[in-house]
This record gives structure tokens, C-alpha cells and sequence, in this order.
């Protein structure tokens, strides 16, 4: 998969790597759905929480592969005040991993 046009083949596939492997290492040390999400930078990675991660420290090295990385933390009244943590990592086209990303906060 290609972005941009500018992207190389191996830059994608690199990317595409570097998801599945935290998709994998997310897989394993959280509890919930995780999702490989395709966006324009390169790829998304997201745990839907189902309860506390009985690996908290797995699940923060996994984030921590990626280029950037955050936590959305939600109750919504509709659903009778449940919450729901969704924990995310990006992997960006081109990016050396564990560089620092530009604009990140």
C-alpha cells in the first residue's frame, strides 16, 4: 500500500511491519478488540478496552514502538456512564523508528 505517490514499496511494507508487530505485542499484553486502521500517514493501531491490562507495562512498550502514540478515555451517559479506553499507536510512512515525530506532543 502506497501514500503520497513519494513512498517507497519497502517503506510501506517496513510500516506494515512494524503495526502488525505492535498489534501483536498489544494483543497479548492488553484485554480487548485490537484494530489495524489504514490512515494517511501510514497505519493506526488501536486496543479497545475491555478491563485493566493484566500486562499494564507490556502495553506501554507496545504503544512506545510506535511513531506517536495517545489514550482516548470516555463515559458516556448513553451507555450508562461505562467507560472505555482505547489506547492507540501510529506507525508513519517513511519514519525511523524511535525518532523523535515533528509536532508531537
Amino acid at each position: 500500500m502506497r501514500y503520497g505517490g513519494e513512498e517507497s514499496a519497502d517503506s510501506g511494507r517496513a510500516a506494515r511491519e512494524r503495526a502488525w508487530v505492535i498489534a501483536d505485542e498489544l494483543a497479548r499484553a492488553g484485554v480487548g478488540e485490537v484494530q489495524l486502521i489504514g490512515i494517511a500517514a501510514g497505519y493506526r493501531v488501536e486496543l479497545r478496552m475491555r478491563g485493566p491490562a493484566p500486562d499494564p507495562l507490556g502495553v506501554l512498550k507496545a504503544l512506545a514502538l510506535g511513531d506517536r502514540w495517545g489514550h482516548r478515555h470516555t463515559s458516556r451517559p448513553r451507555d450508562g456512564g461505562q467507560v472505555r479506553d482505547v489506547v492507540w499507536s501510529e506507525v508513519h510512512l517513511g519514519a525511523t523508528p524511535g525518532a523523535p515525530v515533528q509536532g508531537a506532543t
